[in-house]
């Protein structure tokens, strides 16, 4: 039976995780049931990875199984999960592979659903800033609220500009001299808050009052047009300075030689103004709409449709301009643009939306027990205000020895949050008082142990990461124990591969070669001619009659890419193949037969054959010592279902 590696082995391993009593029992080891359900979900997994000519039937498959079991067993008996290189790399993936899973929700796939639906259009805003802090009181926060809805109304009756109003009442220091205006912008350019306020209110609308980590505002909705993606050009700039018809002569004269065949890029370091761009041929930066300062050029700039395309010469506030194309990419598929996408929103604000629905969705699964809810000891034994002065938890008398939180037969007690009110403390505060800080810190502090206690017995909770991490951990096992027992048992005793080399040599021969001259043309008819002239005359004079023909001549493998495939090796000058795209024909002047290798020729094809020998004797080892009876009505119904 053919072997299947390592690799497909471990996708094997899985956890008996649900009600297994209600499942049907597949086989048993030395007593221990093994469930249908786990043969069932890897044999399935199997055949979606393997070529359709390599798979095999039921029964095949069951012995690998098998065979995947007892090598786990062994492994736990020879407590290689005990290791600390195992733990230690078991316990990194385990953290990072329980981050992603925790992280998954129905947000994360709205945001990202959303954020690719704002790829496909710009805005261009003005908005009115009433400054407001972050933490600030519900009685302030209403305040501002009020203020900016009132200032809307007084708009909306208005027929003055929005920029009049941005210009008196924004607390933004830039309206004074722009009105406001924030020109275009796309997706993840703004605060989140402030960029669903512009995407969501129509052309010509002002929104309602719209909360941002700086405060509120009033988003005025300029205008919107599809996002072009983004462009990589280059260009010749002559500056205008003080006499504009000499710079427009000159630019027209540079256009005129590009047009006549002259190489852009050396125009571009002979002429351009631009000293920055001109050394690199006056290559730009790649960038999108809005971000260069010059609608003009930007204009001209995504004009351009086809790679090396020169637009006609264009002034700018800065000069006159030829601009030519040299990649221009849009926006692309949901799948294309889903990486970028996803790393953006873990870096913004998005990201704490993710965040409140996993910590809501955590404390939906687990029943918290609060021995104190009010903090009442903790409220009469603080007698500092820990707002304003030093303390520490060591102040505290006759703290009480338990769990203050606990979910199950885990918590947190007394002394731990007393511990951590002494490490929040120590940090800037924004409450009025001890009672306010620690309530906040107590809901903190409570978020942090859900977050916890939920990563470390996630398994328990999600049955999916709990067959991933099952299939990493047996993997890691198998591949120390085929380590141990096969791998560097076979690399390292020489005597036994000298051994097993003398009773195979027959096994380990020298691939066939031919020697001759591999001749190749796009043109059938000419490489007709030259077959002719390589069957009667020598090579070098043929390659003077036939300088478009390519003659490469030495030794060749049979598997040679430059041979053609189904190629017929006998001497003599073969018929025309076509191979690679090309017409071919093969000189074979001498075919040298296998030979068998020497042991050290051949060292490592002899050490892979020992090891498929050390583990089916090993393999044959561990079914002699472990008990395993196959339930063969379970087995048939399998059968039955994979037919």
């Amino acid at each position: 039976m053919k072997k299947i590696s390592l690799l497909l082995f471990c996708l094997f391993a899985v956890g008996l995780i649900t009600a297994q009593q209600s499942q049907d029992v597949l086989l048993t080891i030395d007593g221990k049931p093994v469930y249908a359900k786990e043969f069932k979900r890897v044999f399935s997994k199997n055949l979606s990875i393997i070529e359709e000519d390599e798979k095999q039937d039921v029964d095949e498959y069951l012995d690998l199984f098998i065979d995947y079991k007892l090598k786990v067993i062994e492994a736990e008996d020879l407590k290689l999960d005990t290791l600390p290189t195992f733990t230690g790399e078991y316990n990194i993936y385990k953290k990072q592979l329980a981050r992603k899973f925790i992280n998954q929700s129905e947000v994360s796939s709205q945001l990202l659903e959303e954020a690719y639906d704002r790829l496909q259009q710009e805005v261009n805003a003005s908005h009115i800033l009433f400054n407001l802090a972050a933490d600030a009181s519900p009685e302030d926060t209403l305040k501002v609220y009020e203020q900016a809805l009132k200032v809307r109304n007084e708009i909306l009756a208005s027929d003055k500009d929005f920029s009049s109003f941005a210009k008196k009442y924004s607390e933004d220091p830039s309206a004074r001299q722009n009105g406001g205006d924030l020109g275009w912008f796309g997706v993840f350019n703004m605060v989140y808050p402030f960029e669903s306020g512009a995407y969501e209110t129509e052309v010509g609308e002002i929104s309602m009052p719209v909360r941002s980590k700086f405060g509120y505002h009033l988003v005025k909705v300029n205008d919107k047009r599809k996002n072009e993606g983004e462009v990589t050009v280059a260009h010749i700039m002559i500056e205008s300075g003080k006499d504009d018809e000499a710079a427009k002569e000159q630019i027209e004269k540079l256009y005129t030689q590009l047009q006549e065949g002259a190489q852009f890029e050396d125009l571009a370091k002979q002429y351009s103004d631009d000293k920055n761009t001109a050394v690199n041929g006056g290559k730009l930066n790649t960038f999108k709409r809005g971000r260069l300062n010059s609608e003009k050029f930007e204009d001209a700039a995504f004009s351009l449709s086809g790679e090396g395309e020169i637009s006609k010469p264009i002034q700018s506030k800065y000069g006159w301009h030829i601009i030519k194309l040299l990649k221009k990419d849009a926006v692309g598929t949901f799948e294309q643009e889903k990486f970028i996408l996803e790393r953006n929103i873990k870096k913004d604000s998005r990201a704490q939306l993710i965040a409140s629905e996993v910590l809501a969705k955590i404390k939906s699964t687990y029943n918290l027990k609060e021995d104190d809810s009010d903090l009442s000891y903790f409220k009469k034994n603080i007698e500092k205000n820990i707002t304003a002065e030093p303390w520490e938890d060591r102040e505290l008398t006759s703290i009480p020895q338990k769990d203050l939180i606990s979910i199950k037969q885990e918590g947190k007690t007394y002394a731990d949050f007393a511990k951590y009110v002494a490490s929040r403390q120590k940090q800037s505060t924004k409450f009025k008082n001890t009672n306010d800080a620690l309530e906040a810190w107590y809901e903190d502090f409570k978020d942090g142990f859900y977050r916890e206690y939920h990563r470390e017995h996630l398994e328990e909770v999600d049955q999916e990461y709990a067959h991933v991490i099952e299939e990493y951990k047996n993997g890691l096992l198998l591949f120390d124990l085929m380590e141990k027992k096969v791998w560097n048992a076979a690399k390292e005793d020489s005597i036994a591969l000298q051994n097993y080399y003398q009773k195979h040599q027959s096994d380990f021969v020298s691939s066939p070669k031919i020697e001759g001259v591999i001749a190749s043309a796009s043109n059938k008819s000419l490489l007709k001619k030259a077959r002719k002239a390589l069957k009667k005359n020598e090579l070098e004079e043929v390659k003077e009659n036939f300088e478009e023909v390519i003659f490469n001549s030495g030794e060749f493998g049979i598997n040679d890419s430059s041979l053609p495939e189904n190629f017929k090796v006998k001497e003599g000058v073969s018929k025309i193949y076509q191979n690679n795209g090309t017409y071919v024909v093969v000189k074979v002047n001498e075919v040298e037969k296998a030979e068998t290798l020497t042991f050290e020729e051949s060292k490592g094809q002899v050490i892979s054959a020992y090891q498929n020998e050390l583990e089916d004797r090993w393999i044959a080892s561990l079914r002699a010592k472990h008990k395993v009876d196959v339930n063969k009505a379970t087995l048939a119904k399998l059968k039955k279902e994979f037919e």
